[in-house]
């Protein structure tokens, strides 16, 4: 392996990463994997690019060199982040399926069994019917969640890179609550987040931060818009936050004046069901448990929200259009793994009330050997109110 001019890993971290897809691969009788999927093509090679509207893959044969295949105007990106030493430029005119068919067949992989990433979004029904026609001696199986278990567990320099993110997103929340008052708009609020985290040195993110007011807050992943906020009103906030490709993301609401008693005992019940669950969190202990134990606070007080079908998604690894693993791990109702230390989650209690608002609370929690490890607590849950006259 020839290490890239930014090394995010050192190469043993990769080497061990490489040799638990193989045993997995392996052991699925795969002689290859076909990896479209940007997150996993980071965690094995560290490549990185906002320009997967590309094509591009990494093939993983089980016991020879992987061979990466970009576009040219992202050739210069290899060498950067990428310990990849062959890699495949195409022309920009190219078919993708005849690209990646003719390297395969080079790679006497013709008639191979070629897993592919059925759950990627970057594996299109075209390209895989593509490849089907062009390779019909080989088989080309789903691959999908290999790559994802060896993600499951981060490593102790994958734990800093949360760490990091969520002291960037955390300054994100506290620039965005500075900024609120009676008469800010959402745009002010989200030009006050964002400076704060690109100044901190967060990188984009894979979702932007949702920032709504007043009855918005009623929607469920909307962003900013020119609306002026009102006295009386809540600000929910949903700030993430990004280190080298790791995200965390946690959520609060502000209140302008001074709460109702229903918002005030809403944003406890929030709070409350979000330490209990915290609570029953360490390694051992079955994720539906943990579902129920912050599902019965909510639903228990009967306040007009009852708890949805999962209360956390894996958080790690991610580019646009999303920033969860919730598809590797997610604490639900029917989940009934246990957890395990060096799994990290964006743990949410938030409640949205029909004519109230939304009720932000969430935070991303690292488990350890003896519970959780709360990274985003700089700000407390439970409701903030702010003056009406002025930014706080």
């Amino acid at each position: 392996m020839k290490p890239p001019r930014t090394r995010l890993f050192p190469i043993e971290e990769y080497e061990q990463r490489l040799r638990k897809v193989r045993v997995l691969m392996e052991r699925t009788g795969l002689d290859a994997l076909l990896v479209h999927t940007p997150e996993n093509i980071f965690y094995l090679t560290g490549y990185q690019t906002p320009g997967y509207y590309w094509h591009q893959a990494l093939v993983l044969p089980l016991d020879s060199e992987p061979v990466f295949i970009a576009p040219p105007h992202e050739a210069s990106l290899v060498p950067e982040f990428c310990w990849v030493n062959d890699v495949r430029l195409y022309p920009d005119t190219s078919d993708w399926a005849e690209v990646t068919a003719v390297l395969l067949e080079e790679m006497g992989l013709a008639s191979a069994r070629v897993g592919l990433e059925t759950r990627s979004w970057f594996l299109t029904v075209e390209l895989r019917d593509g490849l089907a026609a062009r390779l019909p001696g080989a088989t080309l199986p789903g691959g999908a969640g290999l790559i994802e278990s060896c993600r499951l567990i981060k490593s102790p320099l994958e734990q800093d890179y949360l760490r990091k993110a969520a002291g960037f997103s955390e300054l994100g929340m506290q620039a965005g609550m500075a900024a609120i008052s009676a008469s800010a708009t959402e745009l002010e609020i989200a030009a006050a987040v964002h400076t704060a985290l690109d100044l901190a040195g967060s990188e984009y993110t894979g979702l932007p931060a949702f920032i709504t007011s007043g009855p918005r807050t009623e929607l469920v992943h909307a962003t900013w818009s020119p609306r002026k906020i009102a006295h009386g009103e809540l600000v929910f906030l949903e700030i993430p936050g990004s280190s080298n490709r790791y995200h965390t993301a946690h959520s609060r609401s502000v209140f302008v004046g001074d709460p109702p008693d229903l918002v005030q005992r809403a944003g406890e019940i929030a709070k409350t069901a979000l330490e209990t669950a915290k609570s029953m969190m360490r390694p051992g202990v079955a994720a539906n448990e943990v579902f129920e134990a912050g599902r019965a606070v909510i639903d228990g007080a009967d306040i007009g929200y009852r708890q949805g079908r999962r209360i956390a998604y894996g958080i790690g690894i991610a580019f646009p259009p999303g920033w969860d693993e919730g598809e590797i791990f997610s604490i639900n109702k029917d989940e009934q793994r246990p957890l395990q230390a060096g799994m990290s989650f964006h743990l949410i209690t938030t409640m949205r009330l029909r004519g109230v608002g939304a009720i932000g609370c969430s935070d991303t929690v690292l488990v350890n050997e003896n519970g959780v490890e709360t990274l985003t607590g700089a700000v407390p849950s439970g409701i903030q109110p702010v003056s009406a006259g002025s930014a706080s």
